[in-house]
């Protein structure tokens, strides 16, 4: 199920329970129409929009933080790369292969996540940059340097692609994990049912009205589509900026 369309449903859900409390309120016997009544159901309902709004914020400034972490975790793994080509090309044209092989592996995670076709998540897993990584070490491993330049070269371009791994290996270990469980989103969920079921009970049913409580589930719906859309800095529809990545791709192996 894509977040679109949770966000509908959240939507879709918030408005109906809303709804129902409306019309739950013209069957309502007297008793229960009171000023007392509606006195201890409007502090019912203060208390769940706090309870809502804390958490709400605080979960959106979570997923948020997730986000900006991916962000300079990619443009600290773009600085990597650049080191490691720079690296291999003061070693000589004997590593024209390995840089050849490393703008490619960059450029196809670009097309992957940033490009027009569809994205796979299983790319993110940790298999992918222990392989490449691996692959990039054991050619590092055949090289001979004969001069002093050389063994420094080399040395550097082992400290860089050590980097690397390490900084990819923890980007696909964080994405492997959503920064917000959907425990958390389920009981969002139920208490903003309970409330807006709450102010439907006691409220004259009107275009107004209607109005308002159509916003206000919209506004929930956005709040939580936030919430799990930034936890797919990747994959979701507002991906992580990929512009330092971009600038390494046109520097790489030049």
């Amino acid at each position: 199920m894509t977040i679109l369309v949770i966000f509908v449903v959240i939507f879709i859900l918030i408005l109906a329970s809303g709804y129902t409390g409306l019309h739950m309120q013209k069957r309502l016997a007297d008793e229960h129409k009171t000023d007392q009544s509606r006195g201890v159901v409007g502090q019912v309902a203060g208390l769940v929009s706090l309870l809502l709004a804390l958490v709400l914020g605080t979960l959106i400034g979570v997923s948020f933080a997730y986000f900006s972490t991916q962000k300079t975790e990619l443009e600290g793994f773009s600085a990597q790369i650049l080191r490691l080509d720079q690296a291999l090309a003061q070693y000589g044209p004997e590593t024209k292969p390995a840089r050849d092989k490393l703008k490619a592996g960059i450029v196809k995670g670009y097309e992957t996540f940033w490009g027009s076709g569809e994205t796979d998540p299983n790319l993110l897993s940790a298999a992918v940059p222990l392989a490449s990584a691996q692959a990039m070490g054991d050619f590092l491993a055949t090289l001979q340097p004969k001069t002093e330049a050389q063994k420094q070269a080399l040395a550097t371009a082992n400290q860089y692609n050590s980097m690397v791994e390490q900084s990819r290996l923890l980007m696909s270990l964080q994405v492997a994990s959503p920064p917000v469980s959907w425990v958390l989103i389920a009981i969002l969920l139920f208490w903003t049912l309970a409330l807006f079921f709450g102010i439907g009970l006691f409220a004259e049913s009107n275009s107004l009205v209607l109005s308002a409580l159509a916003f206000g589930a919209l506004s929930i719906a956005f709040a939580i589509f936030l919430i799990l859309e930034l936890g797919l800095p990747y994959t979701g529809l507002m991906r992580v900026s990929p512009a330092a990545l971009e600038q390494a791709i046109g520097i790489v192996d030049k």
